[in-house]
């Protein structure tokens, strides 16, 4: 399908740019990570993903501010702006009921959203989110955010883009480090990231009303599983389900089961995705029922502080190298 582009402008007179594709109830999508047009259009993993919402749904996505369409000049960075922003596009398009699907980062945003507007939100998907990341510690956090904040060091880059997914996906992941490069600057990356390790909603959840289904990847590189239990616990008559695998992007891996139970919670018709592209309607299946418990993580994991705080000293050693290398 072929999205169609508009603009928008938020109280602040900045311009946000958004997509919408398909027809059908609306279903929004806060940005989870640095942008969604130019993702959508670059990878076939997350353009079938959205063009299988969009067989029933009117899809909308748009790129935050600071990255991506929309305005590049940004200064603030709050969970304020981020609602500001979605209610600016949801009231441009004129969109009175929607499904709200929050990921990754955009989950707490999707989750305050719902809070506040709960007239407005039919339903509510969560994937691979947190309500917090107090499991993190400050100087986790605080290498992360150096890390993006650097300009020039690519195996910084790579290693937190790794984070997302296994090895095994390493020619998506060179396109998508190259991608983060062109969409924002180091410092706007920085300053989102650091925003998204101060989100908080673990007040709010309680005050979600919307159905709710909360989805978690049981080996989660990035956000533990443990924190989608604790989300799913925290929202009233929940339901959460845990799916197997270990990456984090949604379009990556098992995204037929991550799609089946999304539209079995939506009353869709469950779609069976095969490699040859065609889709055929299957039966649903057996409702999932909620499991709190987990394995141990790995020592080897990428989230595990130490082995993080190796594998960034490593990069940046790689990258002062490589930079030395150039500039003889």
């Amino acid at each position: 399908m072929e999205p169609q582009i508009g603009f928008c402008t938020n109280p602040d007179g900045a311009r946000i740019a958004y997509a919408t594709l398909g027809q059908g109830p609306a279903m929004v999508f806060p940005p989870g990570y640095f942008a969604s047009i130019s993702p959508y259009k670059t990878f076939p993993e997350i353009r079938q993903l959205y063009d299988s919402y969009a067989r029933y749904h009117t899809v909308v996505i748009y790129d935050p501010l600071g990255c991506g369409l929309s305005d590049r000049n940004r200064t603030v960075f709050t969970l304020e702006s981020e609602l500001r922003n979605l209610e600016t596009v949801v009231n441009h398009l004129k969109l009175d009921r929607i499904i709200l699907s929050g990921y990754s980062s955009s989950g707490p945003i999707a989750v305050a959203y719902a809070a506040r507007y709960p007239e407005r939100v039919t339903r509510l998907v969560l994937y691979g989110t947190f309500a917090n990341r107090s499991d993190l510690s400050e100087e986790y956090k605080a290498a992360v955010v150096s890390l993006l904040r650097q300009p020039d060091n690519w195996a910084g880059r790579r290693t937190l883009v790794s984070l997302c997914a296994s090895q095994a996906q390493i020619d998506y992941l060179e396109l998508m480090v190259a991608m983060v490069k062109d969409i924002a600057t180091p410092e706007v990356a920085a300053n989102i990231g650091d925003m998204d390790y101060k989100l908080d909603v673990t007040d709010l959840c309680p005050l979600v009303k919307t159905p709710t289904l909360v989805l978690h990847r049981k080996g989660d590189l990035l956000i533990d599983f443990k924190q989608g239990v604790e989300l799913a616990s925290l929202i009233p008559s929940a339901r959460f389900v845990p799916l197997e695998g270990n990456i984090h992007f949604n379009f990556l891996g098992d995204t037929e089961s991550y799609l089946r139970n999304v539209f079995e919670f939506l009353g869709d018709p469950v779609i069976s995705s095969s490699t040859d592209q065609s889709h055929q309607l299957v039966q649903p299946g057996p409702h999932i029922q909620p499991k709190t418990e987990h394995k141990k993580k790995e020592w080897l994991r990428l989230d595990n502080p130490l082995v993080f705080i190796l594998a960034t000293l490593i990069a940046s050693v790689l990258a002062g190298i490589i930079l030395m290398l150039i500039k003889c």
